[in-house]
């Protein structure tokens, strides 16, 4: 076995050298765990404490010159657990295992990039550019995802542009031949976002179109997102608004979503806060929900910060919304009508 093993290694170093000519693999992630106390507000399911991975991930990517200004890409990024419940990161399509996060092959030049594979839907991305709590207690996924507007999809061809003095752009097809009615048996759908990036400003806006039956008896979902974001001096304020329509596929289920944070740092220290806010459906009264967060990041490097958040979400009636969801992990379910709210300390580590 030894010998085996120094054989190995010392193939490893004559191939080394070659292999680094060509191309180059970079591996990062960062590690993200929370020791939480959640109290679902539901009697089957009460307050409990326990370990949360919060979209604990590695990843493993690289590029290579083809001449030109062309280069390929590549990525695989894999979610991982340590606390027994997975990152349960459903808002965004994903789960523990090899490839469960953005994972693709592409081209990259003065022409922009192209990706096939999985990756977040740049409709996805306005709503993780304003959230202040994102991978924690109180993100923003709790209320934007319900629907399925927060997607990471497989089978996905996407585009973004070049960077035009701040100005970029996004287009992405996707598509599920085997997850739609049983009438058709098909989903696939599309999404769009332009972003604007200059000095203290930013703004984003977006369309997702999912044809849920193409043809069949559900209607498609469509929803329309718009961020902003502006920075003085040290304080951050974030805004985010959603319009959606038809909600996965029930014709009039539309709602609308917004939310407003503000962060601020003060040497090594943080002091954040966010509220959002989901109305009722238009087809079924009670339905609605308000999530406020509030939290404090104390950096200990450039790589290290430690976490603290509390996080409370108010169901109307019969609202079933959660404050622990996106891509926190543990998440346990709430009843109609709870208010589930939980406190989390944890250590983020990225490398």
């Amino acid at each position: 076995m030894k010998k085996s093993l120094i054989a190995l290694a010392v193939a490893g170093a004559f191939a080394a050298p070659a292999f680094a000519a060509t191309s180059n693999v970079d591996i990062g992630g960062y590690m993200n765990f929370s020791v939480d106390y959640l109290d679902s507000d539901n009697a089957a399911n009460g307050g409990n404490v326990g370990v949360s991975s919060n979209a604990s991930n590695i990843y493993f990517k690289g590029s290579e010159d083809l001449g030109g200004g062309l280069k390929a890409i590549w990525q695989v990024q894999t979610y991982f657990s340590a606390g027994g419940t997975g990152n349960n990161d459903t808002a965004s399509g994903g789960a523990d295992g090899v490839g469960s996060g953005n994972t693709f092959v592409g081209l990259a030049g003065g022409f922009g990039t192209v990706i096939v594979g999985k990756n977040e839907s740049p409709f996805k991305l306005l709503s993780r550019k304003v959230d202040l709590f994102g991978n924690q207690i109180g993100d923003s996924r709790n209320l934007t995802a319900a629907g399925g507007f927060d997607l990471r999809p497989n089978n996905q061809i996407a585009y973004t542009t070049p960077d035009m003095s701040g100005l970029t752009g996004a287009v992405s097809y996707f598509s599920n031949l085997d997850a739609g009615p049983a009438l058709d048996n098909s989903v696939d759908g599309w999404a769009v976002a332009a972003n604007y990036a200059n000095g203290p400003l930013m703004l984003g806006l977006g369309y997702q179109k999912t044809n849920n039956s193409n043809g069949g008896a559900a209607e498609d979902s469509t929803a329309w997102r718009l961020n902003a974001g502006y920075m003085i001096g040290d304080l951050k304020l974030v805004g985010f608004y959603q319009n959606a329509s038809d909600i996965l596929g029930v014709s009039g289920a539309d709602r609308d979503t917004w939310g407003l944070g503000a962060g601020y740092k003060m040497g090594n220290i943080t002091l954040k806060g966010q509220y959002y806010s989901a109305d009722d459906l238009d087809t079924a009264a009670n339905t609605g929900a308000d999530m406020w967060a509030l939290g404090v990041d104390y950096s200990l490097s450039k790589r290290t910060t430690l976490q603290f958040a509390y996080a409370e979400t108010d169901n109307d009636n019969a609202g079933t919304f959660s404050a622990f969801g996106g891509g926190h992990g543990d998440n346990p379910g709430t009843s109609a009508g709870g208010n589930p709210a939980g406190f989390s300390v944890g250590v983020v580590h990225t490398f």
